[in-house]
């Protein structure tokens, strides 16, 4: 009976959610919950240089230019080519000089060695196809010392990676052996909708 119910909901769910490979979810608000967590997380001030991966519309990367500020620098890393364009097009009309809209690849992030101090990826790492090579990309653009925010949610049903969600121990055990070093895990982040989050902060050493 469970099983049958199970089964029934998780087709109704796909049927609803034709295309939820490709959703990025509720956008990111810079009034919401999460910039004062993050700001506290990553020790957010005037004058680093930090990285958006897997910017999508943006919203994150200018909450991060106005944390930053105009002596910081953002690097706004996406692969898809038309929110590259829009994201372009909104760094011109804004007359956003520490902005940089960087072009990614499917698993390397387009970030110059050494150029952050932290680095976000937000709703993201659960659709990494090759996680590795990603997870080097990162490590190669942070400089000593600079962290990782992963924020994304459990797959809501079962498993431990999937289209909507992966689970927290394989982003850590992932990232770790990568080279990072855990230093947090938040498993009360604010979440998406109806569905729980956790941001994992990790530091090169």
């Amino acid at each position: 009976m469970y099983r049958a119910s199970a089964i029934a909901i998780t087709s109704l769910l796909a049927a609803l959610c034709g295309g939820c490979e490709n959703w990025s979810g509720f956008g990111f608000r810079a009034n919401g919950p999460e910039l004062p967590r993050l700001r506290q997380a990553l020790a957010l001030k005037a004058g680093m240089v930090v990285a958006d991966v897997g910017a999508g519309k943006g919203q994150l990367t200018f909450a991060l230019a106005g944390e930053v500020g105009p002596g910081g620098y953002v690097f706004s890393s996406e692969i898809d080519p038309a929110r590259l364009a829009r994201l372009r097009e909104t760094v011109v009309r804004g007359r956003l000089g520490h902005v940089a809209i960087v072009e990614a690849r499917s698993d390397d992030t387009g970030l110059p060695p050494d150029c952050c101090d932290a680095i976000v990826l937000r709703r993201v790492y659960h659709h990494l196809t090759d996680p590795a090579r990603t997870n080097a990309s990162l490590l190669q653009s942070l400089r000593p010392g600079g962290l990782l925010a992963v924020i994304d949610l459990p797959p809501p049903f079962s498993g431990h990676r999937g289209s909507l969600g992966i689970s927290a121990q394989v982003v850590v055990d992932e990232v770790t052996r990568s080279g990072f070093e855990l230093l947090q895990l938040i498993d009360d982040w604010p979440g998406r909708g109806p569905f729980a989050s956790y941001c994992a902060i990790f530091r090169k050493p």
